[in-house]
């Protein structure tokens, strides 16, 4: 069976993207999106003048001086995360999320022609109902499309052909494929890879002695064009989770038990929202020192979406577990099942 073209849908700048939704008037200045004192997501427009995702605020405003910073607004991301899953999924019989902003999907086109339709109509909702730029990227395998979508930042569409594709499978560097880090080019470049055309010249028991079983074959198939073209749906989405940081950007501090309250609520309104409910409850852990993260756990016997059965069990587990201070905390509602399968109780 001949499979039809892949896309690879990944939302543009997404913090700060869902952030200027409601500040137009930034949308060609610098902004960074902030989490403590940390960057989480930096505009295109910052970007181009050196600030990036992970780079102290200090560093930020010293290389783009003029930087707006705004605080992550992490209730709406998620809001927006989750209405864009659901805009995929009208669009595609197979979603794939890598993340809460991107997605492999297989809509079943036959063409490029078809795929190159869905991707518009992505876009054009992407931008009318959630304010967001989407760019999709069109390829045959999931590695093209991947390709594909990076090429079309930002917000773009972005087709690969099948000569494009043949070029690629000989020009692509190993740093420029998905998956592949820094050791395992260097590695790599210790055997004379540069391009995925001199992957020939490698024996393959030696490409295999020096990258690791899974990583010659990948690199193998991708050299041959038999690389990974199958969306694997997720049938059933298996948790949420809400964060925060307890400083932040213009806004008041909150303590870590306020923090955990609010996070409780968002991640038990979005599993309702979905009909799932979870017997579950992991509270991560983020110290102030750069100790290790921690998490904490609890559970109930019959599943629920309901904060005021989870919120008194998380603030227990804060309680009762030696905490350090913290620059904030996760929540995850986990082993989530559908409403309807939940006994409840008899009398």
């Amino acid at each position: 069976m001949t499979r039809g073209p892949l896309l690879h849908a990944d939302a543009d700048a997404f913090f700060a993207s869902v952030a200027l939704r409601t500040r137009p008037e930034l949308i060609d200045r610098p902004v960074a999106v902030v989490a403590h004192v940390v960057v989480a997501c930096a505009s295109y427009p910052a970007r181009a003048r050196g600030v990036r995702a992970g780079m102290h605020v200090d560093e930020a405003q010293t290389r783009c001086p003029g930087l707006v910073m705004l605080d992550v607004p992490q209730a709406e991301i998620e809001e927006v995360g989750d209405a864009l899953l659901a805009l995929f999924h009208e669009h595609a019989a197979a979603v794939e999320p890598g993340s809460i902003e991107e997605a492999f999907l297989d809509t079943g086109a036959a063409d490029v022609e078809e795929a190159v339709a869905v991707a518009r109509s992505l876009r054009r909702r992407a931008a009318t109902e959630l304010g967001i730029p989407l760019t999709v990227g069109v390829g045959r395998t999931k590695l093209m499309a991947k390709l594909a979508s990076r090429a079309g930042k930002p917000d773009g569409l972005h087709v690969i052909d099948a000569a494009r594709e043949a070029e690629l499978r000989s020009t692509l560097a190993p740093s420029e494929i998905w998956g592949i880090g820094p050791r395992t080019v260097a590695r790599l470049g210790d055997l004379g890879v540069v391009t995925l055309a001199d992957v020939d010249r490698v024996a393959p028991a030696e490409l295999h002695q020096t990258c690791g079983t899974a990583m010659a074959r990948r690199l193998l198939q991708i050299r041959e064009g038999t690389d990974d073209a199958v969306v694997r749906p997720v049938t059933r989405r298996a948790s949420f989770s809400a964060s925060g940081a307890t400083a932040g950007y213009a806004r008041p501090d909150r303590t870590p038990q306020e923090l955990l309250e609010t996070c409780v609520g968002r991640v038990c309104h979005r599993a309702e929202r979905s009909g799932l409910a979870g017997s579950v409850l992991a509270v991560t852990l983020t110290p102030e020192t750069g100790e290790r993260v921690r998490v904490l756990r609890t559970g109930v016997p019959e599943a629920t979406a309901e904060p005021a059965t989870w919120s008194p069990l998380a603030r227990d587990l804060l309680e009762r577990a030696p905490v350090p201070r913290l620059t904030g905390l996760g929540v995850t509602l986990e082993r989530l099942v559908p409403v309807d399968q939940v006994q409840g109780a008899l009398f």
